[in-house]
């Protein structure tokens, strides 16, 4: 048994050693749900191909704010595609109905960009199963419901700490979401329709 006596647990020598390895707290989830090991799977690759040690602690949105410039410097350097950033769109026929896109594609209406920075597990398993995370789905069908004219949406993973593939891009096409599309747009129309009843009714009471 080798023991290192002299590193003080959470500090950062401590999870560089950790780093990779199956510990009690992995072991935990390798035995639990499906779903816990999966988790444990991307987080031990993930861990193997970080450089350095990734920060536990910092805020997931603070994340994003810091790190979403470089991913769209990144991108459009990879899709030879130049970005405009932009803080909110509308749709043309209803002003209660929007989203705020991450960038817009400079010269086309039918194309625009969505950038996430997950940690590393989560970046990893993006990455290997090539797939828009499930939190993230509504989100996406969301644009081509505003925007009647978007065709294909560029959904970019950023992970600079995974440098062997620091960026991953997912390309999601409106006809691959047509019945979501249609499905959520229904249902958004409903959902407004009701909120404006009880409004009339609040108002006139």
């Amino acid at each position: 048994m080798k023991k290192y006596n002299n590193i003080e647990q959470k500090s950062d020598e401590w999870h560089q050693i950790r780093k990779g390895k199956i510990t009690g707290t992995t072991l935990k989830d390798i035995m639990g749900t499906p779903k816990a090991r999966e988790g444990a799977y991307y987080e031990i690759i993930a861990q193997r191909l970080t450089i350095g040690v990734e920060s536990e602690y910092e805020n997931p949105m603070d994340r994003g704010n810091r790190l979403e410039p470089d991913a769209l410097t990144m991108f459009e350097f990879e899709m030879d595609k130049q970005v405009e950033r932009t803080g909110f769109v509308e749709n043309d026929n209803n002003s209660q109905i929007g989203y705020s896109p991450d960038g817009l594609i400079v010269g086309r209406d039918d194309e625009d960009v969505e950038v996430k920075c997950p940690g590393g597990k989560n970046y990893v398993k993006m990455w290997l199963t090539n797939k828009v995370p499930d939190e993230y789905y509504w989100q996406l069908v969301q644009a081509f419901i505003v925007n009647e004219n978007l065709q294909k949406r560029y959904f970019v993973g950023y992970n600079p700490d995974i440098s062997i593939h620091p960026i991953h891009i997912i390309e999601v096409t409106r006809e691959s979401l047509l019945v979501d599309i249609g499905r959520a747009e229904e249902q958004q129309n409903e959902f407004l329709e009701s909120v404006e009843n009880t409004l009339s009714t609040l108002i006139n009471l």
